[in-house]
């Protein structure tokens, strides 16, 4: 359509090298400042991945002793072996973009000078999040998790009541020493094994209220230890942090699915006034979403609309998803109304699903994934190049991969948590 903006990419510098160094500082800046999982990866840059697409990444295992006693005769020793292991990672393109108009009211924000401001908030977002999901997402395809302390076979048999006990960060911690992880915070031999889960809000809830709780608040501590981002306190010798980036809503047992009965474009969906608060969405916009049937939903639920298989529930790796919370509802129209707008297009057919939401709790004692970058997250300032020179875009690409590489550093335990 020749009205419609442009979709694509263009791969230009249009920055003098100066300003591109100074936005790519303040973008990298902005990622150390809010991340939580990424700072728990190791991280390997090889900028000739860039060629290849292929990073490899290594790691020599120790020296097995030779604790036999030797004679005066043992002039010549065999010598110790050493072998190792590498982990292949096939990098990947990750990116996003902003599109407006010279007329549209985000230019007037533009026009006031505020660029490093639009970066950091806008841009620096899109990069701490895409990064966050997706190391995330590499922790959790760890082979061997644990359901609901050991009691259930996989995620989908977790019931609502298998709650995360404190006894398993404990045990956690005694599996991971035994291992000899070197802790996270363990760069010199002699440092303590510094034991840390990540886990949700309502995970930390259930450790503190449990009977017989020795839960320690990180201001009871923090003078002794380098705090880590997020840190709010610790529980039998293991340091939690504090992320909602561990929920996974409604990637549990199934409660209620259905199917869009029509697609969605972004900006739909959303009640004009939610909460008799907020001024939500576009004038004009759709205000609900279609769907085949509304039987078994009920205002105050949290839905995910999402691609996946019916029967399944969410699944973390699909970018399709959006979580909203229903605010309203027509039956006999077949229609939902949501609290905030759909930031991205949906198909006819694609799932909206209510499950029970998972809680991880990520037991670290090492690194155990691998960051490979072939090219930093960097800012993208194409050119305007439609017709009318009037389409601005502001965006951030990179070259980069996470991947497990060390899961005996880590336990990851799946299970439900308390809900008010």
């Amino acid at each position: 359509m020749p009205n419609e903006y442009t979709s694509g990419m263009i791969w230009s510098h249009t920055l003098p090298a100066w300003q591109r160094e100074y936005f790519e500082r303040v973008l990298l800046d902005t990622v150390r400042m809010k991340s939580i999982m990424v700072p728990f990866c190791a991280v390997k840059e090889d900028f000739r991945a860039k060629d290849t697409g292929i990073m490899t990444y290594s790691e020599v295992y120790d020296i097995e002793p030779n604790y036999n006693a030797l004679s005066e005769q043992d002039i010549w020793l065999r010598g110790a072996y050493l072998d190792s292991r590498t982990v292949t990672l096939d990098m990947a393109i990750y990116g996003d973009t902003l599109k407006f108009s010279d007329y549209s009211e985000i230019m007037t924000y533009i026009n006031n000078g505020d660029l490093r401001g639009l970066v950091r908030e806008k841009i620096g977002q899109s990069v701490r999040d895409t990064l966050d999901i997706l190391a995330r997402n590499a922790f959790l395809t760890h082979p061997h998790k644990v359901y609901a302390g050991g009691t259930r076979a996989n995620r989908a048999a977790i019931a609502g009541t298998d709650l995360f006990h404190p006894d398993l960060a404990e045990l956690a911690r005694t599996h991971l020493e035994e291992a000899e992880v070197p802790g996270v915070a363990g760069n010199h031999d002699g440092d303590g094994q510094v034991i840390a889960c990540v886990t949700t809000p309502r995970v930390i809830h259930d450790i503190r209220t449990a009977a017989g709780s020795n839960w320690l608040e990180v201001q009871q501590y923090a003078g002794s230890a380098k705090k880590f981002t997020h840190e709010v306190g610790m529980w039998g010798g293991v340091r939690f942090v504090r992320t909602n980036r561990l929920v996974l809503p409604n990637a549990g047992a199934l409660e209620q699915q259905t199917t869009l009965a029509a697609g969605t474009v972004p900006g739909q969906g959303a009640a004009e006034t939610v909460d008799a608060v907020y001024k939500v969405g576009q004038p004009g916009s759709v205000r609900y979403v279609q769907v085949t049937s509304a039987a078994g939903f009920t205002v105050g639920m949290r839905v995910t609309i999402h691609d996946q298989a019916v029967g399944a529930a969410v699944d973390e790796n699909d970018g399709t998803q959006e979580t909203r919370r229903i605010v309203a509802i027509d039956a006999g129209q077949n229609r939902l109304v949501l609290d905030k707008p759909l930031l991205k297009a949906h198909n006819a057919g694609d799932f909206l699903t209510k499950a029970l939401n998972i809680h991880t709790a990520i037991f670290m004692g090492g690194p155990a994934v691998v960051y490979g970058i072939a090219e930093r997250p960097t800012p993208v300032i194409p050119p305007k190049y439609d017709d009318l020179m009037m389409v601005n875009r502001y965006g951030w690409r990179g070259f980069f991969k996470f991947k497990m590489f060390r899961p005996e550093f880590i336990e990851v335990h799946e299970t439900c948590a308390t809900v008010d």
